[in-house]
């Protein structure tokens, strides 16, 4: 009985290490295969190449990628990097703190719905872009104050208070467009002085293409919140809801987060030069 259970016992002891080989086995095949990331909301392939500390176009070039603009959300990317302990590093790294913040105004708001077309109210637009640029901001490293963050009514000397209130910052409020001629569509982007000149440049520069509509460009106009605020400012215009072709684009939540992707990756340019 004895030279039965110890015959048990090389058995299972043989077992067990075959078995562990081919865990090892099965461990160093994924590895090999390197690290991917599946693309999040508001993500660039800037920011991703930033977070992985490789090059953008070595990231773009390993998934056969010519045009970023063409990067989608719940795409799965192959990553580039040869340490998978700097990889697992990276995967539970904290984002690096910016040392500047983004003042975020999603435009209008509770009594003030803003324009108003096909059922569709421009605050609701504003808010949902708002969350989305926030969501991403957060996500890099930037410190974020929402001027609302619900249908809530807030004066425009208030917006500009609460921007005021802090040092360092850019402000951005979000707004859509439009006019009495519904035939009129496209993005723009207002500003006040030098810097919320820059600031306009960087984000209308990339918000025509990521939406495919016509580029109105960026200029000066002495809107209240922009003209009272200390810190660099601008107004961006996301689209015209009065066109109802555009409008349908609006509404979707596709839409809105190529718009945010836009409005981030302008800040971040704007960041890296100032």
């Amino acid at each position: 009985m004895r030279i039965k259970n110890d015959s048990f016992l090389i058995m299972r002891a043989s077992q067990i290490k075959y078995l562990a080989v081919l865990l090892a086995a099965f461990v160093l095949c994924g590895t090999s295969m390197g690290l991917t990331h599946k693309v999040k909301e508001s993500e660039t392939f800037y920011a991703i190449s930033k977070k992985y500390k490789v090059s953008l176009d070595s990231l773009m070039a390993h998934n056969g990628y010519k045009d970023a603009r063409k990067l989608q959300v719940g795409k799965t990317l192959k990553i580039p990097s040869k340490s998978v302990k700097v990889a697992a590093r990276v995967a539970t790294a904290k984002p690096v703190a910016k040392s500047m913040r983004v003042i975020l105004d999603a435009g209008h708001g509770g009594k003030d719905s803003g324009a108003v077309w096909g059922g569709v109210r421009e605050s609701d637009l504003n808010l949902k872009v708002a969350r989305l640029v926030e969501a991403s901001l957060k996500s890099r490293g930037y410190r974020v104050t929402m001027i609302r963050r619900s249908d809530a009514t807030v004066s425009l000397e208030r917006r500009a208070q609460i921007a005021n209130q802090h040092s360092n910052a850019i402000y951005v409020s979000i707004h859509f467009n439009a006019d009495r001629n519904t035939g009129v569509r496209g993005v723009e982007t207002f500003y006040v002085g030098n810097r919320g000149s820059y600031l306009a440049k960087s984000i209308q520069g990339g918000l025509s293409s990521s939406l495919k509509t016509r580029n109105r460009g960026y200029q000066y106009r002495s809107y209240s919140v922009l003209r009272n605020t200390a810190c660099p400012a601008v107004l961006v215009e996301c689209g015209f809801i009065s066109n109802s072709y555009e409008r349908s684009r609006c509404k979707t939540h596709a839409y809105q987060s190529a718009a945010s992707r836009a409005i981030v990756s302008g800040i971040e340019r704007y960041d890296r030069t100032y």
